[in-house]
């Protein structure tokens, strides 16, 4: 059972859905800058073997793992929708590597 008291009217528990939009809009912020310009340093390391793989580990984790902890946020909050947007984001790593790839800025 759970300490938490249940919502009166037997309605959702989610006391503050703009708040936890707002969090969620803040990771989304954050995955779509960091993803890619952490991939894009990684493009340009050419200082040593290892920098290459670091930009590009940070990319990913910013890319694919910060929507993830914001849909995780969402979903624990109780609040679908956002979730469900924080879940989209998981296609943005396919759009941007694309992009850079396509354009001249891969090299």
């Amino acid at each position: 059972m759970s300490d938490r008291p249940s919502a009166p009217g037997g309605g959702r528990n989610t006391s503050h859905p703009t708040g936890i939009r707002v969090v969620v809009a803040v990771l989304a912020l954050f995955a779509l800058v960091l993803g890619p310009v952490g991939y894009l340093m990684g493009v340009d390391a050419h200082s040593h073997a290892g920098s290459a793989a670091e930009w590009f580990t940070l990319a990913f984790g910013a890319a694919v793992g910060i929507p993830l902890l914001a849909a995780a946020v969402a979903t624990v909050a109780g609040d679908r929708r956002a979730a469900l947007w924080a879940l989209a984001l998981l296609a943005w790593p396919v759009v941007f590597v694309s992009a850079i790839h396509l354009t001249s800025l891969g090299g």
